[in-house]
């Protein structure tokens, strides 16, 4: 028995492709081929992340809204484009200050602008997670109340972009909320960094 154990062990290695021992020859591909697009639904480098630094103009108890916002595209099908946003907003009106941390699933239909105009219609839609964040400094008691609130909110947005250059670019937008008191409740100018 021990004597075939060697011998097992050297056949194994031989069917294994050992090093040293003679193996198959394989095709090697042809580097004259020229290599083809696979996919045409591919943003490009700059398209696919940006920040959006902005204000707004708001329709509730605040006046105005700073914007910090970072999008990530999630990728153009033959009927939309998706793409993820974060968002950090913050305002503050008397003793009350608010501040939101919004996640956003926007889609926005591929047929209402091609990524070679430097002036894009904007229109896209999805819905959206909140959580607001709300203090309050209580005059003559020197206390400070705090509240938290999570939602969830359907949004839309329509509005124009317009590219500076291949790195920087201008929106105008306009938001709809539903469900909300009041309809359209925002409106915003921003920056956007790719």
């Amino acid at each position: 028995m021990r004597r075939s154990s060697p011998l097992l062990l050297v056949a194994a290695l031989l069917a294994l492709g050992a090093p040293g021992a003679p193996g198959p020859a394989l095709a090697q591909p042809d580097s004259s081929a020229t290599h083809r697009v696979t996919s045409t639904f591919r943003r490009t480098g700059e398209e696919m992340d940006r920040f959006e630094l902005g204000g707004g103009v708001v329709q509730r108890f605040f006046d105005t809204v700073g914007s910090l916002g970072y999008r990530r595209s999630l990728g153009l099908g033959p009927a939309f484009e998706r793409s993820l946003m974060g968002e950090l907003t913050g305002t503050a009106k008397d003793q009350l200050t608010e501040g939101i941390f919004s996640v956003y699933l926007l889609m926005r239909p591929s047929l209402t602008y091609k990524e070679s105009w430097r002036f894009r219609p904007l229109v896209e839609f999805g819905p959206a997670f909140h959580l607001v964040v709300q203090t309050a400094s209580l005059e003559g008691l020197n206390r400070t109340r705090y509240k938290a609130d999570v939602y969830v909110k359907t949004h839309a947005y329509g509005g124009f972009e317009v590219l500076a250059s291949r790195r920087v670019g201008f929106l105008v937008r306009g938001r709809i909320s539903v469900p909300s008191h009041r309809p359209f409740d925002y409106a915003q100018a921003a920056i956007f960094l790719r």
